[in-house]
């Protein structure tokens, strides 16, 4: 039955052909192949694409472009509003119906900076000045309830402040900055009119333990968690992932093993109630028995022998190099976690203490796919700037994707392979959708789509490579900027893809002709539809 509504479906959609991926709907933007992406976020109706743009070669002068996007992918066309002089885009958040940019002069940390706030119905914009910060490097960017916050390094120190846009007042955040403290994660409560921080600090004996503190938009403590014991006196949180609470009760998902030795065990899940106690599950390769599904067959029952051998001796397996979370989603009935598993090459360039090991922050470009050494944050981490900084290299093994029932229990695990895709990235390459009982993982490589595809946990196909189209049978792809490409998932059944690329296409008058274009492509995915080729099982 559910075969047949994907079939009728596409059939409405009028694609070309049948297959496990289809492109449904495209728009672009003409633009240079090398000039600044376009920013995109998924809004309650649709898309906001967005950027700063230099009209002349070597000038100062920025104009702010959008666009915003229908489910359909319909434009009302592009905006641009005036950017003061110097100053470019350092941060965004979205906020109901209103749309907030961080722009910063120059590239030190002491430069002015100020927001624009765009109302997505009228789509006019409004400026209010931002004074009496700290000269920081801005790692995340926040609105809530008319309070800007922001976090990031100053001193080489991790702060957060509260900014009221009504009345300039400026609070500090307590408990924060300190040596040997990184901030995991920072997220909104709107629920409550609060905000929660995630920190991670080396105590009086080296021992690492999780802070979980939440304050209100005066900067305020309401509460604080601190996770000082856990597991054996040996294991410590490597990772941490704070879910949104459902009523007053909340979980946290990471990784955990011995940091001091760099090395991980497996996976905790902690239930943390309404009065701050918590409840800890330990999952380790024991209860991952597709933990090594990325391999051939031969491999992985080598690898499965080793684990046993370890179980049958009484210790805990280890998980060679990385083990990184990257995605929880929570349902009524579950919850479905993804985990990459990398190797790190070499760590030259590993200046990034204050920040999250998990590089999860929303713009921290440093990471990005597609910037160019004239990005603000780029020019400007930690100081100084980083012309010369190499980069850590990063040889990403395997991802891996659990589903959780409520009560702990494991319902499955699986894996699919990345093929030692190396890269100086460390961000997630992949990103899920959860669909009923099936399960996607796709990312690009190179000028390609590559898919995972569970169903009930079982795997159907794994690292599937799909070309990138166009929809007009008229036009073609000249190229890829393949450093631009990127994926991720939209909503239901539809992933995002965007870049730049060259078109080649044909004139009125016969003649042939190129452009280069920004895009933005709906992709559907349809495991069911897979066939394997012949030979394939």
């Amino acid at each position: 039955m559910k075969q047949l509504f994907v079939l009728v479906l596409i059939l409405f959609l009028g694609f070309k052909s049948f297959a496990q991926v289809e492109y449904v709907a495209r728009f672009e933007v003409e633009t240079d192949f090398f000039d600044p992406l376009f920013e995109t976020i998924p809004t309650n109706q649709g898309l906001i694409s967005f950027r700063t743009l230099s009209k002349k070669a070597f000038n100062n002068r920025r104009t702010f472009q959008y666009f915003i996007s229908d489910l359909e992918l319909n434009t009302d066309g592009l905006i641009e509003l005036p950017v003061r002089d110097g100053f470019d885009m350092v941060g965004f958040d979205l906020e109901g119906d209103f749309f907030h940019v961080l722009f910063q002069r120059g590239y030190s940390t002491t430069g002015e900076r100020y927001v624009l706030r765009i109302d997505l119905s009228t789509r006019k914009g409004f400026e209010y000045g931002l004074s009496n910060l700290l000269d920081m490097e801005l790692a995340e960017f926040l609105v809530q309830n008319n309070s800007v916050i922001v976090m990031g390094v100053a001193d080489t120190r991790p702060a957060v402040q509260v900014y009221d846009l009504d009345d300039k007042s400026v609070h500090t955040l307590q408990g924060i900055y300190g040596n040997d403290t990184q901030i995991l994660q920072i997220r909104k409560m709107p629920e409550i009119e609060s905000f929660q921080v995630v920190l991670s600090r080396k105590g009086q004996y080296r021992e690492r333990e999780i802070i979980i503190n939440t304050y209100d938009l005066e900067g305020n403590l309401l509460r604080d968690i601190k996770v000082n014991q856990f597991g054996d006196p040996d294991q410590e949180i490597m990772e941490a992932l704070l879910l949104p609470m459902r009523g007053y009760q909340q979980t946290m998902i990471g990784s955990f093993g011995l940091e001091r030795r760099d090395y991980y065990q497996g996976m905790y899940l902690m239930d943390i109630n309404e009065f701050g106690e918590f409840e800890t599950k330990l999952y380790t390769l024991e209860d991952f028995p597709n933990f090594f599904n990325y391999l051939n067959e031969r491999s992985k029952a080598r690898k499965d022998r080793e684990v046993m051998r370890n179980i049958e001796k009484n210790r805990v397996p280890s998980i060679r190099n990385v083990y990184s979370i990257r995605q929880a989603i929570e349902t009524p009935e579950a919850y479905y976690v993804y985990f990459d598993h990398y190797n790190i090459i070499n760590s030259r360039g590993n200046f990034r203490t204050p920040y999250s090991p998990m590089g999860m922050y929303r713009y921290d470009r440093f990471n990005r796919f597609g910037q160019n050494i004239f990005d603000p944050i780029y020019m400007n981490r930690l100081g100084s700037p980083q012309f010369n900084q190499l980069q850590p290299e990063y040889s990403y093994i395997s991802a891996h994707f659990i589903k959780l029932g409520k009560d702990g229990k494991v319902i499955w695990d699986n894996a699919a392979t990345f093929d030692d895709l190396n890269t100086e990235i460390r961000m997630a390459f992949g990103d899920i959708a959860v669909i009923g009982d099936e399960f996607y993982h796709a990312y690009v490589r190179d000028d390609e789509i590559r898919l995972a595809y569970f169903k009930n946990g079982e795997k159907v196909f794994d690292n599937l490579e799909v070309e990138i189209e166009l929809m007009d049978e008229t036009q073609r792809i000249a190229e890829n900027n393949m450093e631009t490409l990127s994926i991720s998932h939209w909503f239901g059944r539809f992933y995002l893809l965007t870049g730049t690329q060259r078109i080649r296409y044909q004139k009125e008058d016969g003649s042939g002709a190129s452009k280069e274009v920004f895009f933005l492509s709906k992709v559907m995915v349809a495991g069911d539809l897979y066939q394997p080729e012949e030979g394939q099982e």
